[in-house]
């Protein structure tokens, strides 16, 4: 598979974060379960963005960023929705620019 160190890297992160001697974190990290899932996503793409030899997920990252920032997202999104997905891939494109 693609990214198999970073997919590796997640799982390893998302399990410690599980651990039970953790959950105050998790707690103070995500409240509910739709804000794990978006901690989650923001965190798999992010570790994600560091593999930049791969070709597809740029064009993934590229299509993200076209999606976030049209004007067709802004007639069908929700404000947060608009505000999270576009943090989310100011983000990605920041660390595949480091």
């Amino acid at each position: 598979g693609k990214s198999v160190a970073e997919q590796n890297s997640v799982n390893l992160a998302w399990k410690l974060l599980q651990d039970r001697k953790y959950r105050d974190l998790r707690c103070t990290i995500c409240e509910t379960q739709e804000e794990e899932n978006r901690f989650r996503q923001l965190v798999v793409n992010s570790v994600m963005a560091t593999d930049i030899m791969d070709k597809d997920l740029k064009k993934l990252r590229d299509n993200r960023w076209e999606v976030a920032f049209s004007e067709e997202s802004k007639k069908n999104e929700s404000d947060k929705v608009q505000v999270n997905r576009k943090a989310t891939i100011v983000i990605e494109h920041l660390i595949q620019a480091s």
